[in-house]
């Protein structure tokens, strides 16, 4: 794939716990748009914040070619999927909300609010936090 010089399409997400250097610097020498990973669950902050560090300083990528699928409203607080977002944010990558009972939540509640903030990227960064969006 590297030597055809092709537009790679990976449609999935990438698990990034399994990421190594070896495979961060394999990926960075394909021809990708877009590529995408998860962070599901907010305990495992400690094993996916280096994971993704390892693949962004290897590939240098920046934050329009890296996506970060973001579960919320599973097992998580309000405040611990803000705490991904924004870490995301500041790392460089492109958290995308995915919300648990998208259909059993409230369309008023601050977790449907959250998701239309940040899965609007021009709204997403030109309005730097949550509390501005709402007053808006």
């Amino acid at each position: 794939m590297i030597d055809s010089r092709a537009y790679i399409d990976i449609n999935q997400g990438i698990d990034i716990r399994l990421m190594t250097e070896e495979k961060a610097e394999i990926i960075s020498r394909l021809k990708i748009k877009n590529i995408h990973f998860a962070w599901d669950r907010y305990g495992e902050k400690d094993v996916i914040l280096p994971k993704l560090q390892i693949f962004k300083s290897i590939t240098n990528w920046n934050f329009r070619k890296m996506t970060v699928f973001v579960l919320v409203n599973f097992d998580t607080t309000f405040e611990q999927d803000l705490e991904r977002v924004y870490t995301l944010r500041d790392m460089g990558f492109n958290p995308y909300i995915m919300v648990y009972n998208k259909f059993g939540t409230e369309r008023k509640s601050n977790i449907r609010k959250l998701q239309r903030w940040v899965n609007n990227r021009m709204i997403f960064r030109s309005v730097p936090t949550f509390n501005e969006y709402l007053k808006k």
